[in-house]
């Protein structure tokens, strides 16, 4: 049996405290993901996805899929987003689904989003091998920590999040599960009315970067953090990248007691860009397995409405 079994298994008491929402390396372009204030920023329709297979080499190891987009809508003053998640870890499979709106106010160098949205997570277990072989099985059968080998349960919960954003500065602070919902799904054991319940921790998230461009040449420092807090876990992501001639980039990222990441990347064109990071665990996983991979491939247009103008027209067959 591979260790991330035992890991998982071990780690169950503690995932209702601890973090729940995925983690990226390449959060800096996957702002919205964090921040529901992200909506609308910029003025561009934005399509961004993202794969995740983190340990490779653990049988079991998650893996993860987001595809988001977000749109400006002038007569809503802002920009509404949708976000969906794939995340798979062991037995369980978790896909949320989100919706979100950010009202956007224009200030003198740049523009603040007030966001919020909500989002509805479906919870499912299957196949759970991970009970060893030698379980007493007439405690099993007593005990409703152990849920179902077919469990399935469904949460609704909220996000709020305030974001900036100008030509070199973007940051923000956000929470997630908000109302920290509690879903209860059936239970191993055969007592009556037994459930295992899996509750929500609020998650809260401080990010932010600046631009600085380099005098007298084509590179640009973009240094970057996240911050994520949750009851029970605190950690963050710092990030320095370099950029040259606005068309390639790579920097390193650290997370703190986990992990050191590398990052490059293309902008193929003004619209399309595409990114890859690896990361080396720092923690005790390192000498158990893999790295971690991840890709990224964002899309961004402008479709530009030319104002109405003003004054009267007239056929022509007419005159």
């Amino acid at each position: 049996m591979k260790k991330i079994y035992l890991i998982i298994a071990l780690a169950l008491p503690f995932l209702a405290v601890s973090q729940q929402d995925v983690q990226f390396s390449q959060y800096m372009f996957n702002r919205i993901y964090y921040n529901p204030g992200v909506a609308g920023a910029g003025g561009a329709i934005c399509i961004n996805g993202l794969h995740r297979s983190q340990w490779v080499g653990f049988q079991g190891a998650p893996t993860t899929q987001n595809i988001n987009a977000n749109i400006p809508i002038r007569f809503l003053r802002g920009g509404v987003g949708v976000s969906v998640v794939n995340d798979q870890i062991g037995f369980f499979n978790n896909i949320t689904a989100r919706i979100m709106y950010a009202y956007q106010i224009q200030l003198p160098d740049g523009t603040l989003g007030i966001g919020a949205g909500a989002s509805f997570l479906n919870k499912s277990l299957s196949d759970a091998a991970w009970i060893p072989s030698d379980y007493n099985t007439s405690f099993g059968l007593s005990d409703p920590t152990l849920p179902a080998l077919d469990a399935n349960g469904f949460q609704v919960d909220a996000e709020f999040g305030i974001y900036y954003e100008s030509q070199n500065i973007w940051g923000g602070v956000s929470t997630t599960r908000v109302i920290e919902t509690t879903t209860g799904v059936n239970s191993y054991s055969t007592l009556p009315g037994a459930q295992t319940f899996f509750r929500n921790a609020r998650h809260y998230y401080i990010m932010g970067g600046y631009n600085w461009a380099i005098p007298a040449s084509n590179w640009e420092l973009r240094p970057s953090t996240l911050v994520k807090l949750t009851s029970g876990s605190t950690t963050f992501d710092l990030n320095v990248m370099g950029v040259y001639n606005n068309k390639f980039w790579g920097g390193v990222t650290y997370r703190l007691q986990d992990a050191v990441a590398a990052i490059l990347g293309w902008q193929v064109t003004p619209d399309l860009k595409l990114g890859y990071s690896y990361d080396v665990a720092t923690s005790p996983l390192s000498g158990q397995g893999g790295g971690s991979h991840e890709v990224m491939a964002q899309y961004c247009f402008k479709i530009e409405i030319p104002p109405r103008q003003k004054g009267s027209y007239k056929n022509p067959r007419f005159l």
